[in-house]
């Protein structure tokens, strides 16, 4: 048998990346930088660091939304739409979230105002961590001290608080809507293919435009629209199918946690699902980055000619 040729090897791998690279306009060079400073900026641990907050911050936020829609809705009502929220980010550990929530609410009593800036104050942390990491991504972003980034923090999740009141909004309209629609003989918007169609993509859309929000306002350096637009589009899609691959590997068996971890074995499934986005949106924010110097690039060499 024949020795290897290795530089022979490399340099047709050389040629095939070059070709490849070539036919996609340089987006395979910029996924390959990617690559290059995931590894250098210790992506992996920094996500590993964001899912630990995450996890301490995900049942205050919770508590957050279920107080604030109280106001609005019985209590009970209120806890099935936050728990219904929650279950479609993680549809696999839902009975987890109801039970903890349960509990928590349970133990908890009444909160008053204080008890709704604690809830907040914790539910904070996540979005700290994820501040900060975002902000080292950014090209030339000035760095950001701890207060800084805990008061962008409290911001999201203000944000989302806002948001979640208008989700409650529109989904009251979508359930009284079929009621007046009945009087003209209209068809119920429920159960039309319209509604069909939309109950996907709006999901999609707003996962799609806060990330737009996450890229765009929050590093200390804004980024131009174009960058941010396709880097929002890349991260939700990549939410969307890895969020699908995952609940389905664990619905159909092939992955078991249970079977190595026993009872903590849906926790720790929660847990490797919360670092598993937290990665994509590390990504996200490199190939954000690195588009926006391509840009730059661009920009400097159309002045020059």
């Amino acid at each position: 048998m024949g020795k290897l040729d290795s530089p022979k090897i490399l340099t047709r791998l050389r040629i095939v990346y070059l070709k490849l690279n070539y036919n996609s306009h340089g987006y395979l060079r910029i996924f390959r930088i990617v690559y290059d400073r995931l590894g250098k900026t210790n992506a992996a641990q920094a996500a590993a660091a964001m899912a630990f907050y995450a996890f301490f911050s995900l049942f205050p936020l919770l508590l957050v939304l279920i107080v604030i829609a109280s106001f609005w809705l019985d209590n009970e009502i209120a806890f099935q739409k936050v728990a219904s929220l929650a279950t479609q980010v993680l549809p696999f550990a839902q009975n987890m979230i109801e039970t903890n929530l349960r509990e928590m609410i349970g133990l908890r009593g009444a909160s008053g105002s204080i008890g709704i800036i604690g809830y907040i104050w914790s539910s904070s942390s996540f979005f700290t961590a994820l501040s900060r990491n975002l902000n080292t991504t950014a090209q030339n972003a000035p760095k950001r001290n701890f207060f800084q980034n805990r008061a962008i923090a409290l911001v999201i999740v203000i944000l989302m608080i806002v948001f979640f009141g208008l989700a409650l909004v529109s989904s009251t309209l979508v359930n009284v809507l079929p009621q007046f629609g009945a009087l003209w003989d209209m068809i119920n918007i429920q159960k039309s293919v319209l509604w069909t169609y939309l109950s996907k993509i709006i999901p999609i859309l707003a996962s799609f435009l806060f990330f737009v929000f996450l890229y765009r306002f929050v590093p200390g350096r804004k980024s131009r629209k174009k960058s941010v637009l396709i880097t929002s589009a890349f991260t939700s899609m990549g939410w969307e199918t890895s969020s699908r691959l995952f609940t389905w590997m664990v619905s159909e068996g092939f992955i078991r946690y249970e079977v190595i971890y026993g009872s903590i074995g849906t926790l720790l499934a929660l847990l490797f699902w919360i670092y598993l986005i937290c990665y994509i949106t590390i990504i996200g924010a490199h190939l954000c980055a690195v588009l926006e110097e391509r840009f730059n690039r661009q920009e400097v060499l159309n002045v020059a000619k």
